[in-house]
């Protein structure tokens, strides 16, 4: 029940309305609302601390609308930085009465008296926005009635350290007091945010580079969306919103300008060499900015510091400022700058892990760290290219355009002005290379394969490397090949690079067609070249993965993104983020998974040639939001990936088309068939470790013995310990047999298959539910919840057909959540405005649908599975 607060007579706080949040607050900061609501509802106040376009305003908007709609009065006073020498300016702003006397005293004395009256009425709270903009008198004013008439006072104010003497005597009085800092949104807030905005599917890319360049930051990330529009940076291709040139516009100034205004020239000019800088180490920072001048930027929050062991980086925060320091500026300052930047002798930086948690802080540096590195690889290369285009050449170039723009048109402009000279072994690489593209782009092999005979026989010692071309075009846009997977050696007169690449891409083909065995024999092969490495140890770790080693898999996989990130490699950040994605999803790690999958969608720099490893990213993202109850984010994330251009992937997941049936309703048949179809095609096709996960979640989601049958037998074609598994789950489903998911369910834990062994004991709680056995229901629904170590109920979703199952109305469910919060039967009646003796009747009727004995047992079931699907 709420505190009484000192002073006042009891219950005089507004309890939290049960007005339904708008779709703002559940984008923004939902979290943040109830939060601050709660701190008023006891009695304490509360400091809300953002940075400009934090959203800091719009979370006191929802406060007082909540406020209101639960009876309080409320009083908002806003700070004016312009009449900060004006005393008690923002009082008579607001409406408090001063009397016209002369006199500092008696001004001050008649504010008090007007404030006290309007803060007299139960319950009052009283809203200060912009405190750090109050001039001395109206705080001393405001701290004279707090204390005297104890009304909890809700602040906001920017981050500013020591520096805001004002805010700081303000806030030391209002005790007891708490602060709320509002952190930039993390990928998934942007996400939402921006397919709110534009009202449509978004390119991934595009939803990257807003949330790098806002650095999460609400105002910005919607100021960026409008101008993009007005402008034509932002436009709308095909149904897909895309991004068209730098999302830089002058317009933007009105919303960046004012970062800057609470900096002083010492500040100005370090802020404005960083942002030429781009990033850098914080030794070099130190060596050209005074420390005190970095520690006040870092105080307002206009730094990013990332630490990486010795050498941590340093960069503008949010990037935006830095775009408008360096393209709107002023210019002796920003030529100042730049000749200050020449004379330093600066390496390159690593790119930093972002440690759990640091997302939403990280991103936008890291980001940029990437961006900035590949900018300036793909500036040079073209000109290496221009003086001399060689094939040699003309590859390293596009490695850099598909990790930038990879404009369709730009590639096909390098591939055609880059002459025939060179070796044997560059020619075929480039050859190679357009097969590939030509593939991509078509949907087709044919074209692709024609290209590659003609060059069959003219390219000494290179005759693997096309072998190796052409298999990885079928695996993309056609079948496997069966007489791929146990040919001969490649031939030893072939260059170590060409074996290689023949040797990856049959273990690739082998891991495709469920044999991690072979995979391995054909990987143990393969020589140890420059190029290849990353993606040999992707590949050894999704074959670690279907042998069923999970936890193995997921520790390689995981090295792999962490070196990748060190390295400037996005390629290979992508495929090894894939391989743990994968497994983290086996093992049930949502929360993991979906800090991974934001992290590295959030960089924006998914390689243009790999569309089906971000549709297989983006899957695991919406599967991680749908178990974790957030379908809102899961639609969008299945509306971007089906607007997703390319084939569909090799190995399981790789399938754009595919995430829109998963995230489906539940009980629609229609998406279990598309999902099953899906399933056929990989299957006839030779994938098949993509057609055992498909057809095992079209069982899931509609049982059917027959299609069970088939899963099974499709794995039973594979020596991958894992398809097998998955298929006898399937089969179990299928069955509705409880004694069959008892023993399934035992040994998808033992197996480290969590994320399945929980919906093997949830399907085990419905079908003894069905059975009329409620008490056995609920004892093993809790034992499933307990065994399974859920953090942060990060697996609740998969409790949903449990609940759907107990099927409680909604009085009945709102009446077991008061229980479950520890509400007497009489209180709960007085909240609902019920008699004592209807709220028996519900608790009765809840907890024989429940399988509970009494109360306590259904509060137990109330605060883990019973309320999952609701969220």
């Amino acid at each position: 029940m709420p505190k009484p607060v000192p002073g006042s007579a009891p219950a005089t706080h507004p309890e939290p309305s049960p007005v339904r949040p708008t779709k703002d607050d559940v984008v923004l900061h939902a979290r943040h609302l109830e939060q601050v609501l709660g701190y008023l509802r006891d009695g304490t106040n509360v400091n809300v601390v953002g940075m400009r376009s934090s959203g800091r305003s719009a979370l006191v908007r929802r406060v007082i609308e909540r406020l209101n709609a639960g009876g309080a009065s409320v009083t908002r006073i806003c700070g004016v930085r312009a009449l900060q020498d004006r005393p008690l300016s923002a009082l008579a702003v607001a409406g408090v009465q001063i009397a016209a006397t002369p006199g500092q005293l008696p001004a001050l004395s008649s504010a008090v008296g007007s404030l006290e009256v309007l803060l007299s009425a139960r319950p009052s709270v009283l809203v200060i926005d912009d405190a750090d903009d109050l001039d001395p008198t109206t705080v001393g004013a405001i701290v004279a009635v707090h204390s005297r008439a104890r009304t909890p006072v809700l602040t906001t104010s920017r981050p500013g350290g020591r520096r805001q003497p004002g805010t700081s005597a303000l806030t030391a009085e209002l005790q007891p007091g708490a602060r709320v800092t509002l952190a930039p949104l993390r990928f998934e807030g942007v996400h939402t945010l921006v397919h709110d905005l534009l009202g449509g599917a978004v390119d991934p890319a595009t939803v990257a580079r807003v949330a790098a360049k806002s650095g999460g930051l609400p105002g910005l990330v919607a100021a960026v969306v409008d101008t993009g529009r007005r402008e034509n940076r932002i436009v709308q291709r095909d149904g897909l919103w895309v991004t068209r040139d730098s999302l830089w516009t002058t317009a933007m100034s009105q919303s960046v300008e004012p970062f800057l205004t609470d900096i002083d020239d010492a500040g100005l000019d370090a802020v404005t060499l960083l942002s030429f800088a781009g990033t850098l180490p914080l030794r070099t920072a130190q060596r050209m900015v005074a420390p005190d001048t970095l520690a006040s930027l870092d105080d307002a929050g206009l730094l990013q510091v990332l630490a990486d062991g010795d050498e941590p980086v340093v960069g503008v925060f949010p990037p935006l400022v830095a775009e408008f320091i360096t393209h709107e500026g002023a210019t002796m300052r920003n030529l100042l700058a730049r000749d200050r930047l020449a004379e330093v002798d600066r390496h390159v930086v690593p790119v930093v892990h972002v440690d759990r948690g640091q997302e939403a802080a990280g991103g936008p540096l890291e980001a940029r760290l990437l961006a900035q590195h590949w900018t300036a690889e793909r500036v040079a290369r073209r000109g290496a290219w221009e003086r001399s285009a060689t094939p040699a050449a003309a590859v390293a170039l596009l490695e850099s355009v598909v990790l930038t723009t990879g404009a369709h048109h730009e590639v096909e402009a390098v591939l055609q002005g880059t002459s025939a000279e060179g070796t044997a072994l560059d020619r075929a690489r480039l050859v190679a290379w357009t097969a590939t593209h030509r593939a991509l782009s078509s949907g087709t092999a044919a074209g692709a394969l024609d290209g590659l005979d003609q060059h069959r026989g003219t390219l000494p010692g290179c005759e693997s490397l096309l072998d190796a071309a052409a298999l990885d075009v079928s695996l993309l846009v056609g079948d496997v090949p069966a007489a791929a997977l146990d040919a001969a050696a490649p031939p030893a007169e072939d260059e170590p690079v060409a074996r290689a690449a023949l040797l990856v891409s049959r273990a690739a083909a082998a891991l495709a067609a469920g044999r991690p065995a072979r995979a391995d024999e054909l990987l143990d092969a393969v020589p140890d070249v420059d190029g290849r490495r990353e993606h040999v140890a992707s590949l050894r770790a999704l074959s670690r993965l279907l042998a069923c080693d999970v936890r193995g898999a997921v520790d390689d996989a995981l090295a792999g993104v962490e070196r990748a990130r060190r390295n400037l490699a996005p390629e290979a950040l992508h495929e090894h983020a894939y391989v743990a994605g994968y497994g983290m999803q086996l093992q049930g790690r949502v929360v993991e998974l979906d800090e991974l999958t934001s992290s590295v969608l959030a960089l924006g720099t998914a390689p243009r040639h790999l569309p089906h490893v971000q549709a297989a990213l983006l899957t695991f993202a919406a599967n991680a939001a749908e178990w974790q109850g957030r379908r809102d984010y899961a639609r969008t994330t299945a509306l971007q990936a089906s607007a997703l251009r390319g084939p569909r992937g090799p190995h399981p997941w790789m399938s754009a088309d595919l995430l829109t049936a998963l995230v489906h309703d539940p009980d629609d048949d229609a998406a279990a068939d598309a999902i099953w179809q899906v399933a056929l095609e990989r299957a006839q096709a030779g994938f098949l470790a993509a057609a055992v996960t498909a057809g095992v979640r079209a069982v899931e989601r509609s049982p059917s013995a027959e299609r069970a049958a088939q899963v099974s037998a499709m794995a039973a074609t594979c020596d991958a310990p894992l398809l097998s598994r998955l298929a006898d789950y399937a089969v179990a489903i299928a069955s509705a047999d409880e004694k069959q998911l008892a023993v399934q369910e035992s040994a998808l834990y033992r197996a480290g298959l969590r994320q399945f062994a929980v919906r093997t004991a949830v399907a085990r709680s419905v079908l003894l539910l069905e059975a009329g056995e409620a008490r056995a229901a609920l004892e093993h629904a809790d034992s499933a919840w307990s065994q399974a170590g859920l953090r942060g109920r990060d697996l609740c979703g998969l409790f949903a057909p449990l609940d759907r199952a107990v099927n409680l109305t909604v009085r009945e469910r709102e009446v077991a959540v008061l229980v479950a919060r520890g509400y007497s039967l009489p209180e709960i009646a007085a909240r609902m405005v019920l008699s004592v003796r209807t709220v028996e009747n519900h608790v009765f009727s809840a907890s024989h649908k429940v399988g509970a004995d009494g109360r306590e047992g259904l509060a137990r079931a109330a605060r883990t599975w019973l309320t999952c699907g609701q969220r």
